[in-house]
């Protein structure tokens, strides 16, 4: 006889069976496509290969470590590795580096697409917005009208010279600042204007500037300003004054030439990893106020017959944070190449930042 209220588990078990049947862990979605930087195949500066070949066939042991092949001169400095093997910190990628006007062309219309993509880069989703930039960059420029003669009143002529005439002064100053970066001064010019607005004549009379190239560039610019009407044509006393900025002055379009000198572009790329560690710092910075901030970063250098560098700009990209790019390019001025053969030159070293550690290149 069964005792009272007794329960019979074979009910209970095959229902449990079957509810974890049920409950089986579900095979793992796929992830989302990446809304930040593309995984293209950037190739990395050659190796110089190595006295002793590589073996071609792994270790049979599982256990036993693989030999480690010494890390190639001129191949950029990876971060160290973290838990697992897994590379620590954001990824920089040194491309290709090449000489001034000899770009390399995209093969086809995605690869293209995917440069441009890289060039313009991008700060997250939602974007997280850029910190004011440090200091004054660029050079310090005041535009001051000292006297009307005319109908003309004072306050809306020197509100029109400040409002044109800025770029102006900065187009005249970097004819020599960007190889004198002290260059300073003021400078008086008169202008003659019409009753139409438009200036008919002007002349520089003083000049504390040591360049007469720019104190003549900057009369001649004058001319480019537009007043209102009046009834009666004005004189105007205009005095324009430029300081240098924290940063170097880039140079003129005018003067931006490959160079006669030649160097192999292993030599450069392994000269531009000796920076990788400062500029992997500034890139750390920057993430930590944006941490999806990645780019493309082609720096400009101008290399002279020593292999030392009086030029950096960014050039052909535009990378989303300002503080970050000023801290690399500063950087990348201290830098020293090997002396080319045959005089100075221009070279374009392009960097890929991404904020992934295990993505080569992105």
């Amino acid at each position: 006889m069964k005792p009272p209220f007794a329960i019979d588990p074979r009910p209970l078990l095959a229902a449990a069976v079957a509810l974890s049947a049920c409950t089986a862990a579900a095979p793992p979605r796929p992830a989302p496509p990446p809304s930040g930087p593309p995984a293209p195949a950037v190739v990395r500066p050659a190796p110089v290969p190595a006295t002793a070949p590589a073996p071609a066939v792994a270790p049979l042991d599982p256990r036993a470590p693989a030999a480690a092949s010494p890390p190639a001169p001129d191949a950029p400095a990876e971060p160290s590795p973290g838990e697992g093997g897994v590379p620590r910190g954001p990824s920089i990628e040194i491309e290709p580096p090449y000489k001034l006007g000899q770009h390399p062309v995209p093969r086809g219309q995605a690869e293209a697409a995917e440069r441009d993509r890289w060039n313009a880069g991008g700060r997250g989703d939602p974007p997280a917005p850029p910190p004011p930039a440090e200091g004054h960059p660029l050079p310090r420029i005041i535009v001051d009208i000292d006297k009307v003669k005319g109908p003309l009143k004072a306050r809306e002529v020197e509100r029109a010279a400040r409002r044109q005439l800025w770029i102006h002064v900065y187009s005249c100053y970097r004819l020599r600042a960007y190889r004198d970066p002290s260059l300073h001064g003021k400078t008086t010019v008169r202008l003659t204007v019409s009753r139409s607005g438009k200036v008919t004549g002007a002349r520089a009379t003083a000049s504390t500037l040591s360049a007469p190239d720019v104190v003549s560039c900057l009369a001649e610019r004058a001319r480019s300003l537009s007043l209102p009407r009046a009834k009666a044509g004005s004189t105007v006393v205009a005095t324009l004054q430029v300081y240098p900025g924290d940063d170097p002055v880039e140079p003129p379009a005018s003067v931006l030439a490959p160079g006669a000198g030649e160097l192999q572009p292993e030599a450069i790329a392994a000269a531009a990893a000796e920076a990788l560690p400062a500029w992997r710092s500034c890139y750390e910075a920057a993430l930590a106020g944006a941490p999806a901030l990645w780019g493309r970063l082609a720096i400009r250098f101008h290399v002279t017959d020593s292999g030392a560098v009086d030029e950096a700009f960014e050039v052909e990209s535009r990378f989303p944070d300002e503080r970050l790019t000023r801290c690399v390019l500063r950087r990348a001025r201290a830098l020293t190449f090997p002396a080319p053969e045959g005089g100075d030159l221009r070279v374009v070293v392009p960097l890929r930042l991404s904020p992934d550690p295990q993505s080569p290149g992105r």
